[in-house]
């Protein structure tokens, strides 16, 4: 007897919300959310429980979120299409004032367009922005993810700290992307000699050296490098260790030989192999009785004169 009350109560209760359009459309409006909602939780577990390498993981939770988002939003609308024309003179008012007065998140949501249109970078990346560099863990609306890297006197080593760039900067300042297409660096370091020393002999030296202590890093380099040309009309620069001479004065005014010395390097390992070329490279200079200026294998300078600078 209790069951076929509460029946009629919700049969009432229905043919009543029927007479009131604005009840129906709010009930149907919560049970789009209710559905959306449950929806987005079901994708989330199951991508969670499917996807187990973190960053695809993540691209494939905020497209899930935007999609649902935004379909959601889209039928919420149609349900109140009606009111939204009565009231649309208004509605344009305030979104007038709205913009001026929040146009900074509007702003934001232009950049976040903008990254979905130009693909400035992905998670996973290591970008620089503003003076903020970091590999980036989240792309939400407004803000990005970065796990910061100190560019300047950490040398590209990661901080641990978690830094939000809004997207508004992406209307405003541009972004550089270490790793786009690939992970590949150029990255250099600066030997000066005395000005009689054999510059061609160096050279070769140096390009030998690395090129043996880089091999395996080279022969990886030469095959991803060039795909980067597939989606840019992009050259590839060779990924052999070069050597570049040229002349310089000294601090004492002395003419000396400056080679530089030009290899390819993964993004995040740029310090670590920058030492491990300067410590082979000093090794085989020595052998070969190279010593660049402010070598300690140099013998000491005579008394009364001026020592040569160190190694910038």
């Amino acid at each position: 007897m209790d069951e076929v009350m509460d029946y009629q109560r919700l049969i009432e209760l229905l043919i009543r919300l029927r007479g009131e359009p604005m009840a129906a459309k709010a009930a149907a409006t919560l049970l789009l959310i209710v559905v959306f909602y449950g929806l987005w939780r079901l994708l989330v577990a199951a991508i969670g429980y499917l996807v187990t390498n973190p960053a695809p993981r993540q691209r494939y939770w905020n497209v899930t979120r935007f999609t649902l988002t935004a379909v959601g939003v889209a039928l919420v609308a149609a349900v109140w299409v009606e009111e939204l024309k009565t009231v649309s003179l208004v509605l344009a008012g305030v979104a007038a004032g709205i913009l001026i007065s929040g146009k900074e998140v509007f702003l934001g949501i232009g950049g976040r367009l903008s990254l979905m249109v130009a693909d400035h970078y992905d998670i996973g990346d290591r970008i620089r922005i503003n003076g903020l560099c970091g590999d980036v863990i989240n792309i939400g609306l407004l803000y990005t993810w970065l796990l910061e890297v100190d560019v300047h006197d950490g040398e590209n080593q990661a901080t641990g700290r978690v830094t939000l760039v809004p997207h508004l900067w992406l209307t405003q300042h541009a972004v550089i992307n270490s790793t786009l297409g690939h992970e590949y660096l150029w990255d250099e370091i600066e030997f000066v000699f005395a000005l009689d020393v054999d510059g061609a002999r160096v050279i070769d030296l140096l390009q030998r050296t690395t090129g043996e202590a880089l091999r395996a890093e080279i022969a990886t380099a030469a095959r991803v490098v060039p795909r980067l040309g597939q989606h840019f009309a992009a050259k590839s620069p060779p990924v052999t260790p070069v050597a570049y001479a040229r002349l310089v004065t000294t601090p004492v005014g002395q003419n000396a030989l400056a080679v530089r010395l030009r290899y390819t390097v993964r993004a995040r390992q740029r310090r670590a192999t920058n030492s491990q070329i300067t410590l082979r490279v000093l090794s085989a200079l020595r052998e070969a009785g190279l010593s660049p200026l402010g070598d300690p294998a140099l013998p000491a300078p005579a008394e009364g004169t001026v020592p040569p600078p160190a190694v910038p």
